[in-house]
């Protein structure tokens, strides 16, 4: 699903939640920028589907905090198997692969299911986390307009 369709409404703060492979680069960012968006109007979390304990990647850290001065590296990471994703107002795979999983293992309505297509940066150098990062920011800000025009 894309977020062209049309969000439902909300009156109290939106809950969402952000999912990749191992919650170590993307969804954390994601997670990052919702929380820092908002005002408080929004409570993000992240996890992954193949997640490991862990922290975030030295290199989203440093991305985040250096372009948008927002600090993810107190993250710890939390696989999809310990969320509830019913109490999610949305949920957004970051790429086809995560999108399927949840969809089809983790049985998640399509109707709060959202897909982006981040690639994922592990390996990369910081650059390439920093183009990732104002990706992410794009697509939630697109994401949040689209759900204040539908109200």
């Amino acid at each position: 699903m894309t977020e062209h369709r049309k969000a439902k409404q909300r009156s109290e703060d939106l809950k969402l939640l952000f999912v990749c492979y191992g919650n170590i680069c993307r969804s954390p960012m994601a997670e990052g920028f919702a929380n820092n968006m908002s005002g408080g109007g929004i409570h993000a979390k992240s996890a992954g589907i193949g997640a490991s304990p862990g922290k975030a990647m030295y290199e989203a850290v440093t991305a985040m905090k250096k372009n948008y001065n927002i600090d993810i590296s107190g993250h710890k990471t939390t696989h999809t198997m310990d969320v509830k994703m019913e109490k999610y107002d949305y949920i957004f795979a970051l790429d086809a692969a995560v999108f399927q999983w949840l969809r089809d293992e983790e049985m998640v309505p399509e109707q709060k299911l959202f897909q982006w297509d981040i690639q994922d940066p592990i390996g990369m150098p910081v650059r390439v986390y920093e183009e990732i990062a104002e990706k992410i920011r794009k697509r939630l800000e697109n994401f949040l307009v689209n759900l204040e025009m539908s109200k």
